[in-house]
């Protein structure tokens, strides 16, 4: 009991870490939090597709109206900007991102295509520059879509009521052409695209993003503090002066050990309390009510903070059980935080964005598990619009907490560095 309440005496006396760290860090944190949802939720939702920058080539002569026709076709949707028929242009525009995709009707494209439409076949595509060699753009469904229903329309047209056959094709073409592009024009007025609600309430919904997401920025806070805090707690007691002490006092090794672990739990214990409480009245005043969330996620969510907690404990553990300094601590406490809240995905809401070696570093550093966690518990990120998942959210809280564990033993099996020195001696 005698080795709790000193361990807690030595956190107190680092209590301004504790209030730059956890508090001051956390308020940011919530900042951050209350802009990002309400730039996301502030306004009602729209559709609006993407817009590409396009270009057409005409390499035809102008037959049959075909190249003409393209521009306006893709021009309802897109942008058309004009590249001159040269491969310095073009290679310019898509440097210069000009355009983000050029079209090209080679010579004798419109023989081509009657030939095909007439024979049963699909029409030939129209070569593509785009910018890169793996790209795809939005606009070649566009052009698609334009050959596809210009065949149809060329067929329609080319026969007359007594089954003969026009001798005139590019007159037929041209027909055909004016035809899909009124169709597309009519199709684009008439169409109205409209969000609806799901069964969900927008209250239920918001507050179990906001409740998600606030214990999701936490990850930052909560491991910088607990690294600094505890090294300093478990350094206090690896000191030259303090470990003869306690050498020559009756208190035994394996007391003292249970006395820090309980300072420890404590310590948890509170940052977990704290940022529980935080997270549940930045809920209550974004959305007004806390009935929105359901208590099992909640229950899910809060018991990985706490599992999170304990693997910043282990980290500063670590470094307490090597008697590093106050400042060798701090450094190392902001580049574990920042670099856990990089690769993540917590600063970018999302894990799923990721991806790679960044993905492998967040593994490593809990902070993906971690973050992996919280959206199965509260349904959020990929896993939104179904029951939280609590066979994947045992095991991504698991990860962390094997992470936590295994940092508690290396720390048991260092020792303070002065005492290997002496083991070394004897």
């Amino acid at each position: 009991m005698n080795i709790c309440k000193a361990a807690l005496t030595v956190a107190k006396r680092h209590r301004t870490y504790i209030l730059f760290y956890l508090v001051a860090l956390s308020l940011a944190m919530t900042a951050i939090l209350f802009q990002s949802v309400s730039d996301t939720h502030g306004s009602t939702p729209e559709y609006s597709p993407s817009a590409s920058r396009v270009a057409v080539i005409d390499r035809d002569g102008g037959a049959g109206g075909i190249a003409t026709g393209l521009q306006n076709y893709l021009g309802q949707t897109n942008t058309v900007v004009h590249v001159d028929d040269n491969r310095r242009a073009m290679q310019d525009a898509m440097a210069t991102d000009s355009a983000d995709a050029i079209y090209v009707v080679p010579k004798g494209y419109m023989r081509d295509f009657t030939d095909a439409a007439s024979a049963g076949r699909a029409p030939k595509q129209l070569r593509v520059i785009l910018k890169g060699q793996d790209t795809q753009d939005l606009s070649e469904t566009k052009v698609s879509t334009f050959l596809s229903n210009l065949r149809t329309a060329y067929l329609a047209g080319n026969v007359v009521q007594d089954g003969t056959s026009r001798v005139d094709d590019s007159a037929v073409m041209h027909s055909a052409v004016r035809e899909v592009v009124r169709a597309g024009h009519s199709v684009k007025s008439d169409s109205h695209v409209s969000v609806v609600s799901t069964h969900r309430t927008s209250g239920n919904a918001s507050a179990t993003l906001v409740f998600g997401r606030s214990l999701s920025l936490g990850s930052y806070p909560i491991v910088t503090s607990m690294i600094v805090v505890i090294a300093m707690v478990i350094g206090a007691f690896s000191v030259e002066s303090t470990r003869r002490r306690m050498e020559v006092s009756r208190t035994r090794p394996r007391a003292t050990g249970f006395g820090l672990l309980a300072a420890c739990a404590g310590i948890g214990a509170l940052v977990t309390i704290y940022y529980l409480l935080l997270s549940l009245a930045v809920t209550g005043i974004m959305t007004g009510s806390l009935a929105g969330l359901a208590l099992r996620p909640v229950l899910l969510a809060t018991c990985s903070m706490a599992i999170y907690v304990f693997f910043g404990i282990s980290i500063g553990f670590v470094l307490g059980r090597l008697a590093i300094s106050a400042s060798a601590a701090n450094g190392i406490a902001n580049v574990v935080g920042l670099a856990i809240a990089f690769t993540s995905g917590a600063w970018s809401f999302g894990s799923s964005v990721m991806t790679g070696p960044v993905a492998l570093i967040g593994k490593l550093l809990c902070g993906r598990w971690y973050l992996d966690a919280i959206d199965r518990a509260m349904g959020l990120g990929t896993y939104a619009g179904g029951a939280s998942s609590l066979g994947g959210w045992a095991t991504s809280t698991g990860m962390v907490a094997l992470f936590a564990i295994a940092l508690v033993c290396v720390g048991l099996a260092l020792g303070s560095p002065k005492r290997l020195k002496e083991r070394s001696r004897t």
